[in-house]
């Protein structure tokens, strides 16, 4: 019995976020605490992303953020208590931070140029202050709704409560009152 492998190209091509977590072999790479991280900081980075807008090279940048990221937290974890190897891996994480900052500046810039310049073209100051006031109305308005339903609520206990007025120390008061 031979068992058929499959050949040739997958009919719908790995997700993003499946191809960084999944595809590409983390498990040789980073321990088991470090490859939650790993996947954590591959979620985060990911939301900054529309799927359809992402590129290889955007992948590739941010499969090295977040290795970059775990690897500066191997460093500091490996110093922890040792201060012969902190000026070493001082250096190392310095060199890690620079290298994570053209990371990210790439991954800007190539943003940058994937937004339309003409596609807000045509508004003016006064388009967006018309639409900031109208936001800042409806935003008004849903206060104005939830104190009014609030204050409803509290006249509604208001009206429930009755006070102490059948208590027999305001019964003796009001008896002696009475001539």
């Amino acid at each position: 019995m031979s068992i058929k492998k499959k050949m040739g190209r997958p009919k719908a091509p790995p997700k993003p976020q499946e191809l960084l977590k999944e595809v590409i072999p983390i498990n040789d790479i980073f321990e088991e605490d470090e490859q939650k991280i790993y996947h954590s900081l591959v979620d985060i980075y990911l939301n900054d992303f529309d799927k359809d807008d992402l590129t290889s090279s955007d992948m590739d940048d941010v499969m090295s953020l977040a290795t970059n990221k775990v690897l500066e937290i191997r460093l500091l974890r490996s110093s922890k208590g040792n201060s012969d190897k902190q000026l070493d891996i001082s250096n190392a994480i310095e060199k890690l931070r620079k290298q994570t900052e053209k990371i990210k500046d790439n991954l800007s810039s190539r943003r940058k140029d994937r937004i339309n310049p003409h596609e807000h073209k045509g508004f003016s100051i006064i388009d967006l202050a018309v639409a900031f006031e109208h936001e800042k109305k409806r935003k008004l308005a849903e206060r104005v709704k939830e104190n009014k339903a609030e204050e409803l609520e509290s006249m509604k206990e208001y009206k429930e409560f009755e006070g102490n007025r059948f208590d027999i120390d305001v019964k003796i008061k009001d008896e002696e009152k009475i001539p």
